[in-house]
């Protein structure tokens, strides 16, 4: 055999041993990666998992609503699967289900699992009387997928939420960059909800807190300027407010600058005038999932009377308040 025929078996060799190998490990790591990328969590999927989740509650279909959660599911960081389930059966014997629904807020995209952090609004009917009172409140889901699988883990309820105050349209926002007055300026949150800065140009400032914004922007600055110092006070908080029409004194928008109940609402518009139908006061709220927005009626008569306080209830940023 001679010299050149034995180096072209030895690079054949090579080739076998070395590099298919490598190809194929090569191969099997771009299909792993591809499998991982193919079960990234996507936020549209999110909102059709809540919006099933929602509308499984509402039917009251106890085990469809159990197939949501898996094994280690956690609510209040206590709960296990069979209380989760108590407490359902035992709001729907007690009530009629009109309306489930979750506003998301913000959504943590981790890959293969999620942190979403949504307001609920849950409207209830009591059967015996058909009085309707609306209970609410701020909740942490955590979401995993699997296999093309979504399951909520663990539903984490107030005393996890951040309270920050949330930046929308219409807000007058203060950006102060330290030593730099030229790059500091007073402005308003477009409806778009973006905001336009010297040097940076557009920056999204809906949705956000005050800490986020800050945090963005001095990171946007740091091409520009070295280590930059922001400061951001929320002047005006315009975005948040309410709508009270119909049969009051000074029906207009109202500003929600703290918690506000249906009757403090009423009173600010200047209570009712003396052809208003105090029971039949209707509130339409509306949310990202529910663009149509929710209806439902309540009796003055029973709040005042404490017949009914839950009717009471606390009023969110958007919401109108019709007084027929």
């Amino acid at each position: 055999m001679n010299t050149k025929f034995r180096q072209i078996i030895v690079i054949i060799l090579y080739v076998v041993i070395i590099i298919h190998p490598l190809s194929s490990y090569a191969a099997e790591s771009i299909a792993g990666k591809t499998a991982v990328l193919e079960n990234i969590i996507q936020d549209n999927e999110i909102i059709k998992l809540l919006n099933s989740f929602a509308k499984t509650y509402k039917t009251g279909d106890i085990d469809a609503y159990m197939t949501f959660f898996t094994a280690n599911v956690l609510e209040n960081g206590v709960n296990t699967l069979d209380k989760i389930k108590a407490d359902c059966l035992y709001t729907l014997s007690k009530n009629v289900i009109t309306v489930y629904e979750f506003e998301v807020s913000d959504i943590k995209n981790l890959g293969t699992s999620a942190i979403v952090d949504a307001v609920y609004n849950k409207t209830l009917v009591e059967k015996s009387k058909g009085d309707s009172f609306v209970t609410r409140g701020n909740v942490r889901l955590k979401v995993t997928k699997e296999n093309k699988q979504m399951r909520i883990t663990a539903i984490d309820y107030d005393n996890y939420i951040k309270n920050d105050y949330i930046i929308g349209p219409e807000d007058v926002i203060e950006v102060s960059v330290w030593k730099s007055p030229d790059l500091s300026t007073t402005i308003m949150v477009r409806p778009d909800g973006m905001i336009s800065l010297p040097l940076i140009g557009d920056i999204r400032a809906n949705s956000r807190t005050a800490k986020e914004l800050k945090e963005e922007i001095e990171r946007k600055l740091t091409e520009y300027k070295q280590d930059p110092v922001v400061s951001i006070i929320v002047k005006e908080t315009n975005s948040q407010a309410i709508y009270v029409t119909g049969e009051v004194a000074r029906p207009g928008k109202y500003p929600l600058r703290s918690e506000t109940t249906i009757v403090q609402a009423i009173t600010l518009a200047g209570g009712f005038t003396q052809w208003a139908d105090k029971d039949q006061i209707v509130i339409i709220r509306k949310s990202p999932m529910n663009p149509e927005g929710s209806r439902f009626t309540l009796k003055y008569s029973d709040i005042v009377s404490g017949k009914n306080m839950k009717a009471n209830i606390l009023l969110k940023a958007g919401d109108t308040v019709i007084i027929p």
